[in-house]
């Protein structure tokens, strides 16, 4: 009898002892079981993550690789480049104002060879003509007001009907020049217009 119980509590010691390793073992591996789920789950969330943070970079690269188009520049009209204030203008130039208006007033054309040209009914208010050649040149009804005429050759030149207020006439040659009242200025005739000598008729 003493046998049996000893055999029997020692049965029950060991099927105690086996369960509480049973227990000790599941609950080692579920710990193992999270772990494992853990590491397995991490690396799995960790591109996800780097996605999401390459995605920015990736949207400003594509915005600083985009080329803004280039405007095309405007096509701007030629402009008419005019001579400045008492810049001396050149015959062509003075040409081709005269084709559009007859306003020179206040233009150098000091020294130029004005032979035979028209100035005709001109504005020349102011101009300079200072040793201009305007031999035999057409002056009538123009406006000399204020205008440098000195050392000028004005031979033969058409001065009817001109004015000449203030007009500067020193050293001018008037020679056979038709003088703004109509007389004709004689040989000789510098900075003012000499009269023509009436002919003289023997006894």
């Amino acid at each position: 009898m003493t046998f049996s119980r000893t055999a029997v509590i020692a049965a029950g010691m060991l099927l105690t002892l086996s369960l509480f390793d049973i227990r000790l073992s599941c609950a080692e591996g579920k710990e193992t079981a999270a772990k494992g789920d853990a590491a397995t789950a991490a690396p799995a969330t960790q591109p996800a993550e780097a996605a999401s943070a390459d995605a920015p970079a990736k949207v400003k690269n594509k915005v600083v690789v985009k080329r803004k188009k280039k405007r095309k520049a405007k096509k701007t009209p030629a402009t008419i480049v005019e001579s400045s204030p008492g810049e001396k203008l050149a015959i062509n130039q003075v040409m081709d104002i005269l084709k559009t208006t007859r306003d020179l007033s206040g233009k150098n054309l000091s020294g130029l060879q004005l032979v035979g040209i028209n100035l005709g009914k001109c504005n020349l208010k102011g101009v300079d003509l200072s040793h201009a050649n305007l031999e035999r040149a057409d002056l009538g009804e123009s406006d000399l007001e204020r205008a440098d005429l000195t050392g000028a050759n004005l031979k033969m030149s058409n001065l009817r009907l001109s004015g000449m207020t203030g007009t500067n006439l020193d050293r001018a040659i008037l020679d056979g020049a038709i003088w703004k009242d109509g007389r004709v200025c004689a040989t000789g005739s510098v900075g003012q217009c000499r009269e023509l000598a009436p002919p003289s008729f023997g006894k």
